[in-house]
């Protein structure tokens, strides 16, 4: 899906930003957050002009896109992003979804991304789950009241802001006996159904996320249904996998597909595939021990009957959660029908945690994990509007 019309281009070094004042002191109860914002704001007319209608798609429809990506920093105090080409493309799918501005040049996007990044160095933390979290949004500022004759949004804004440590409090999940997160099965709300927007990352999506968790459960394993079963669909924001062993001997690794459009293509669950399948073949430059080669990934519907029988039949060996708020994370018990059903711990779960932070973090040197070039705002300063601001 593509706008009728050309779209202005997007370029870097139309890149200024205004410096903080040394005496800065973040207002309160903002502390955790990034001082700077990079904004982009478009317009099919004039380029980059911006007019925020109390009409706007945005305010009326929820005609909004959004993504989140993470910044790490290395012992060596390097910052680090993880495949931020994959979000930016998930990011632009997305935005085709609503009839937003979808065509923009990716490594712009990055280097502008990186720009805000290098300012905001000094705030990024170390250590192991710690994080700048990233969420670029996307929204419809033009009016979008009522049945338009396009689709397609005629002016936009494109924003990235920052925060600390989104998913740290999680981090531990996958460590230990007695760790894993809690769900509940909902069957009250439903997040998704084939031929929804389930498998895009629009605002919409997750308005009802905190709405649905029960008291005592980190978040909701949301359910679809047909046929009579109960299907596994997502985790809170999360891609779910469950552990099972096949009776041919092999350690599966189980997903749900992507073929009936209810689950987010997640970049962590790519990742984990392409990692998990690599290991099995023998190919792997990535070392993954402790892990059988004889293993499968295998992407198809998952049922809760299934997941309750393979819990009684000792076939099921762990279950786990993917995404980048918690990056690998260990799920320890299901509520479903009122019932707790516990779910085995298994210590291959931290392995694959620990692959995919090592990458994050340069402690696996990978080309997933893209170096934030160092930029102290020379030659950008300026006190004009222009086409991209960081102030």
């Amino acid at each position: 899906m593509s706008p009728a019309y050309p779209l202005a281009s997007l370029s870097s070094s139309n890149l200024f930003f205004s410096p903080l004042p040394p005496n800065h002191e973040p207002p309160a109860g903002k502390a955790n957050h990034g001082r700077y914002m990079l904004t982009i704001p478009w317009s099919a007319a004039s380029g980059h002009e911006l007019a925020f209608d109390p009409l706007s798609g945005v305010l009326q429809y929820a005609v909004t896109c959004f993504e989140g990506m993470k910044c790490y920093k290395t012992d060596q105090g390097d910052l680090r992003l993880f495949r931020p080409e994959k979000n930016f493309d998930r990011f632009k799918r997305s935005a085709a979804r609503l009839g937003l501005p979808n065509k923009w040049d990716n490594a712009e996007l990055v280097d502008l991304l990186c720009k805000l990044l290098a300012l905001e160095a000094p705030l990024v933390p170390t250590g192991d789950g710690s994080n700048l979290y990233i969420r670029p949004t996307l929204l419809e500022t033009s009016e979008g009241y009522g049945i338009k004759e396009t689709a397609f949004a005629s002016e936009a804004l494109l924003y990235v802001v920052t925060t600390l440590n989104l998913g740290k409090g999680l981090y531990a999940s996958s460590e230990a006996p007695g760790k894993g997160i809690r769900l509940d099965a909902c069957r009250d709300y439903i997040r998704a159904w084939p031929g929804g927007t389930g498998s895009y990352k629009l605002g919409a999506n997750y308005g009802t996320v905190s709405v649905a968790k029960k008291p005592g459960f980190a978040m909701s394993l949301w359910l679809h249904s047909h046929d009579g079963e109960d299907y596994l669909s997502e985790a809170g924001a999360m891609n779910v996998w469950i552990i099972k062993q096949a009776a041919d001997g092999y350690l599966e690794f189980i997903t749900m597909g992507l073929d009936n459009g209810i689950v987010l293509p997640g970049i962590t669950r790519e990742s984990l595939i392409e990692l998990l399948n690599d290991h099995a073949s023998g190919k792997s430059s990535v070392p993954l021990p402790g892990l059988p080669t004889k293993l499968r990934v295998v992407e198809r519907d998952i049922s809760m009957s299934e997941i309750v029988t393979s819990i009684e039949d000792g076939s099921l060996k762990g279950m786990f959660g993917c995404g980048t708020g918690v990056v690998v994370v260990q799920i320890g018990e299901i509520q479903y029908q009122d019932k707790i059903h516990k779910i085995p711990h298994n210590p291959l779960i931290q392995i694959l945690r620990d692959t995919v932070t090592g990458i994050q973090r340069g402690k696996i040197e990978h080309p997933w994990s893209h170096k934030v070039p160092e930029w102290d705002g020379s030659g950008a300063e300026k006190d004009r509007e222009e086409d991209n601001v960081l102030a």
